[in-house]
């Protein structure tokens, strides 16, 4: 057995070579080559359709995390049905076969679990998760919590009453939201996503929808979609492989999928057809925000060696112009507190360049003309060598330290690896391949590369810009 510290010189020295080699080792690498999953997840699938996800981590001890993922969210939705992906989510905590109203809240209270902190749930526009952390310090409490899990899955009981009583709850949800910001954004939401079906498919839903429903309605949509072969489960922590898959298949292999199932569709998304712009305020906003979307376009999961590459090349645009943006801040009299740029999307398969800045009571116009700017700058000139270098030496030192701390990685940090994986085919190739790739491919990206992630956005004419803040 190798000593920790003659393992760890090896690594260095074999993280100088890879410095001074550069390029031509990058090139040795084949960047067709699939990228692996973990060997440390196992990951299988049942029969009915359902997809597991297992394993074993003691950070920390005497803890499970479990998780139930449902492929289906609003946009899902039929058109009598908005806000019932949500309020199907809340009906999984107001009785099911083996849990009477409450009980599940109150069974999980008395183990430790509390309610909102630990036990949670959520809805959104393409997946509805639920959150379920088990204490396993005491015998029988992981039995009940997988039983939790399956009767979420398949026997919520929807009894007329309980819906009754959990409609003016999602009423006042809708009305007041989780403050100013869901307010602000709810009203956001359609404009951002002009033309698809996610401008009408908020997972709030219609208020005229929830007071006037039948049962029958919602429990159509628990019938049509939560169903097996768009479920996964995942069960990370403090147990053993072989244990974790007896009691999933215990539970969750009896469950079978309708005679003729829905067909699972996804959304597009159209880029804007001109420039739009709102100002949105609430009465509990205490400061201003501006943000500038770009057309969103399709996109990809990374599959192989060279999408990673790819992935990281756009990781480093986005570092770069995000320290640009950080230096306006220290100036003497900066435009804004905080500015930044991404790329992402909450549309399921698509990606798009958006920034965002902070001006808290100060100039809305000065902040947005600032980034406006510093975007500009950057599509036309590019950045330095000299900054490139300082990037990547940032990346490889991030990297490093993810893997240093390897064996100190909790169980829900793999959880969510692992949702994203499911949903949406996210890698999972595990931080010693990551810290592999970082080392080999980094050196090797250019400075013309990293200039020319702007091309994605640079020719878009055509911006929705918004800003919110108090109603002053």
């Amino acid at each position: 057995m190798q000593k920790p510290f003659v393992a760890f010189s090896r690594w260095l020295l074999l993280l100088a070579v890879i410095i001074a080699t550069g390029p031509s080792m990058a090139q040795t690498t084949d960047l067709k080559t699939v990228l692996p999953v973990d060997a440390k997840v196992k990951i299988g699938k049942l029969d009915n359709g359902l997809t597991y996800y297992i394993r074993q981590n003691k950070k920390p001890e005497q803890k499970v995390e479990l998780r139930l993922v449902l492929n289906a969210g609003s946009i899902n939705e039929d058109d009598d049905q908005q806000g019932l992906a949500h309020m199907a989510e809340h009906m999984a905590f107001n009785g099911t076969t083996h849990f009477k109203k409450n009980d599940i809240v109150s069974f999980l209270q008395d183990i430790g679990v509390g309610f909102g902190n630990d036990l949670n749930a959520y809805t959104s526009f393409d997946e509805t998760v639920y959150i379920l952390p088990i204490p396993t310090d005491k015998p029988g409490n992981l039995e009940k919590g997988f039983q939790v899990l399956e009767d979420w899955a398949h026997n919520v009981t929807y009894l007329d009453d309980d819906i009754q009583t959990e409609k003016p709850i999602i009423l006042e949800e809708s009305r007041m939201g989780k403050g100013a910001n869901d307010r602000m954004f709810k009203k956001i939401y359609p404009k951002l996503f002009e033309g698809s079906k996610y401008a009408k498919r908020l997972p709030i839903g219609q208020d005229s929808i929830i007071r006037g429903f039948k049962p029958d309605v919602i429990r159509r949509f628990y019938k049509d979609w939560y169903r097996p072969d768009l479920m996964a489960v995942i069960v990370v922590g403090d147990i053993t492989p072989a244990k974790a898959e007896e009691l999933i298949r215990k539970h969750f292999a009896a469950l079978t999928n309708p005679t003729a199932p829905r067909k699972r569709e996804y959304a597009d998304v159209p880029a804007y057809a001109s420039s739009d712009a709102m100002v949105i305020t609430d009465k509990e906003a205490t400061s201003y925000t501006v943000s500038i979307n770009y057309p969103a376009f399709k996109d990809v999961p990374s599959s192989t060696v060279g999408s990673y590459r790819d992935r990281l090349v756009k990781q480093m645009f986005v570092s770069l112009t995000n320290q640009r943006l950080q230096e306006l801040t220290q100036q003497a009299n900066p435009p804004f507190l905080f500015g930044s740029v991404s790329f992402g999307s909450y549309a399921r398969g698509y990606d798009a360049f958006g920034a965002f800045a902070a001006a808290g009571t100060g100039d809305v116009n000065k902040a947005l003309n600032a980034v406006v700017e510093e975007i500009e700058r950057v599509k036309r000139f590019g950045f330095t060598a000299a900054e490139l270098e300082r990037a990547k030496k940032t990346m490889q030192a991030n990297y490093e330290r993810a893997w240093n701390n390897r064996d100190k990685t909790e169980s829900d940090n793999y959880v969510d690896e692992y949702v994203n994986h499911f949903l949406q085919q996210e890698p999972i190739p595990g931080i010693d391949k990551e810290y592999e790739y970082v080392k080999t491919l980094v050196p090797g990206i250019t400075l013309e590369e990293v200039n020319a992630v702007s091309k994605k956005f640079k020719d878009d004419k055509n911006r929705f810009v918004y800003v919110t803040g108090p109603e002053k």
